[in-house]
């Protein structure tokens, strides 16, 4: 399970965690996932644009992630994902 399928599955615990509604850990979510495609993969990019379009500081969006594996779990789910059988 990825980091946004995490993020899906965990939305009531993170908003409790966190504070906020579930409503806006879905929306930072989906900001930030779209966000990161917009950045070339740049996650602290991806991270201060979801924080400012959705009014919270970054170390709330950082920990939003966190809460759903962080974004070394996702880095890895690309990557597996990315290396063709028998390419390396």
């Amino acid at each position: 399970m990825g980091l946004f399928d995490n993020l899906e599955a965990k939305a009531g615990e993170i908003a409790k965690k966190t504070g906020i509604s579930v409503a806006d850990v879905h929306a930072i979510a989906n900001t930030f996932q779209a966000n990161l495609t917009s950045s070339d993969g740049n996650p602290e990019e991806a991270i201060e644009a979801a924080a400012v379009q959705h009014g919270f500081d970054t170390a709330t969006v950082r920990e939003i992630i966190a809460q759903a594996g962080g974004l070394k779990r996702e880095i890895g789910d690309i990557a597996e994902h990315s290396v063709k059988p028998g390419g390396i």
